[in-house]
């Protein structure tokens, strides 16, 4: 009688510290397989960068500091200086900002903007419809769109094959996953 208690008592004991683990963990977005696809070959491209354990954590969000550098990477600029980005200033990016020289030469490019304070928020993280709109600069479509933002970025995307998913929340932050889908999937549009 009493070891069927104590193991009743044993079973409630395990069920409460899974629920609580489960119940404590905060939600988060796996990366998809094509995500993780994409992520690997922009790695081997050198065009999206590791971490120092290795990982590629695709299931980060990602900044516009980190934009920035993927999309002067993608372009070849990485080391090169680019006449006039010295005139790209922001008020919140010093000098000694690890991306500071990547955000330049993307704004001075048409990739990215600064906010209208003369901010650039390097440490914010991007929206689907930002990342979406700096693929559809970086594949040089961006002329004549039609339709309010985000919209005609949006629609412009999925026209050209950057953007595939149907039903997307385009203010939600987005991952490194899925900056890694939209911007491979950029790099074959401008194949074609």
């Amino acid at each position: 009688m009493f070891g069927g208690i104590h193991m009743l008592k044993r079973i409630q004991i395990v069920f409460i510290i899974v629920l609580l683990s489960v119940v404590s963990l905060k939600p988060s977005f796996a990366a998809t397989d094509a995500q993780i696809q994409a992520g690997n070959k922009l790695r081997t491209l050198k065009i999206l960068a590791g971490y120092e354990d290795g990982s590629l954590r695709l299931d980060n969000n990602i900044t516009r500091a980190e934009i920035a550098t993927i999309l002067v990477r993608v372009l070849g600029y990485e080391n090169t200086i680019i006449i006039g980005m010295e005139d790209q200033k922001f008020k919140d990016v010093k000098d000694s900002h690890w991306a500071s020289a990547h955000i330049k030469k993307s704004a001075k490019l048409g990739l990215i903007a600064g906010y209208p304070d003369g901010s650039f928020k390097p440490n914010q993280d991007i929206t689907y419809a930002e990342a979406t709109a700096m693929m559809v600069r970086l594949a040089k479509q961006d002329k004549n769109l039609e339709g309010t933002w985000p919209y005609n970025y949006i629609n412009k995307g999925r026209e050209i094959g950057i953007v595939q998913e149907e039903n997307i929340n385009y203010n939600q932050k987005v991952t490194r996953g899925v900056v890694a889908e939209l911007l491979w999937n950029t790099l074959l549009v401008k194949l074609k």
